[in-house]
């Protein structure tokens, strides 16, 4: 039934294809204005609707460069209830600059955070600030073509290979395959630890990168779980073993509810949408199901779900039995060091 529906979309891909194709060809030709910057401009993105790993990426580029370098991140904030541009101070929260920002800005008190719909603008007030970033991360911005990146990278999703979708509506992809073309680096990430170089081989021949592009392959890590409440005087591990409601506001929650999963005597899961604002009825039924689980049950939720509860009104009993598992991505093959000096030879002569 699922296949016979998005059959039936796809004219609409098509039209959507060639409304995209269109797009980016007006931006090749320089037709439509593409900004370029005298500073390092480094692009995050990908081609695939949903959870892909650009966070993760993010902080895994805000680690690297954050100790040498002034740093800031520009991202639209998805879900965030203001307009305009916004400059994260110590008043923001996912309300103001959304739940992304919010956790890179919570993890890293020396990046500058700047939400904006227009990507333009946000460098400009950025470029002005007192202490102006010496790099600048675009989050999200593969198809925000208004401002050129020195460097792009484009993370892919190894359960969803781009080279067998298609545009929405009918398959996942925000403009056709062939946009890869635009990436610097390309990053096949949430592959399984254990993926070999046979295999490796084979998505490197099926996604064909130009001889200028590099590719690498890179995996999730879960971290230790944490509490969302910092006064928690107590260690929850997999050896624990309690009743667990596990909720997620993300785009891809399967290999997280398998993550929580470990701790787990008995588990319980809610999905909700990617970005999901939590309501007051929201904090509600994950109270009363909760409950039912026993007075020794907990929460456990995604990172940037987190971020976002963190910002509601909690009961006292709540708030400590709320935590999150932190995750990390981690290049695969050995390869760290040659990504680390792929991005940091283009830093560093572009200062």
């Amino acid at each position: 039934m699922k296949f016979s529906f998005r059959l039936l979309l796809f004219p609409f891909s098509l039209l959507y294809c060639l409304i995209t194709a269109t797009r980016n060809l007006l931006y090749d030709r320089g037709i439509k204005k593409s900004t370029r910057y005298k500073i390092p401009v480094i692009s995050i993105g990908n081609l695939t609707v949903g959870g892909t790993g650009k966070t993760p990426m993010s902080e895994m580029l805000i680690k690297m460069l954050l100790p040498e370098y002034q740093c800031a991140i520009l991202s639209r904030g998805y879900g965030r209830k203001t307009r305009g541009p916004v400059l994260a101070d110590e008043h923001a929260s996912a309300v103001s600059i959304g739940d992304e920002p919010m956790q890179m800005k919570t993890k890293f008190p020396g990046l500058t955070v700047m939400v904006a719909e227009q990507r333009t603008l946000g460098m400009e007030l950025l470029l002005k600030q007192t202490l102006p970033p010496e790099v600048v991360l675009l989050d999200d911005a593969f198809q925000h073509r208004a401002v050129t990146p020195g460097l792009s990278i484009l993370v892919m999703d190894y359960f969803r290979p781009v080279y067998k979708d298609f545009c929405m509506p009918a398959g996942n992809l925000r403009e056709p395959g062939s946009g890869k073309k635009r990436a610097d680096i390309l990053v096949v990430n949430k592959c399984p630890k254990t993926l070999d170089f046979k295999e490796k081989d084979s998505i490197t021949k099926k996604i064909n990168p130009t001889p200028q592009q590099k590719i690498y392959f890179s995996s999730i890590g879960y971290g230790t779980l944490q509490p969302i409440n910092e006064k928690a005087s107590f260690e929850i591990t997999k050896k624990t073993k309690i009743p667990v409601l596990a909720i997620a506001g993300i785009g891809n929650p399967a290999p997280f509810f398998k993550e929580a999963a470990g701790y787990a005597s008995r588990l319980e899961k809610i999905a909700f949408p990617d970005h999901h604002d939590f309501s007051d009825a929201d904090i509600q039924k994950i109270s009363n199901e909760l409950q039912k689980l026993g007075s020794e049950a907990i929460v456990v939720t995604t990172e940037k779900d987190a971020v976002r509860l963190r910002g509601k009104d909690l009961s006292p009993l709540l708030s400590q039995k709320i935590w999150y598992i932190p995750i990390e991505l981690e290049i695969l093959f050995n390869e760290q060091d040659s990504f680390f000096k792929t991005v940091k030879n283009y830093v560093g002569k572009n200062q």
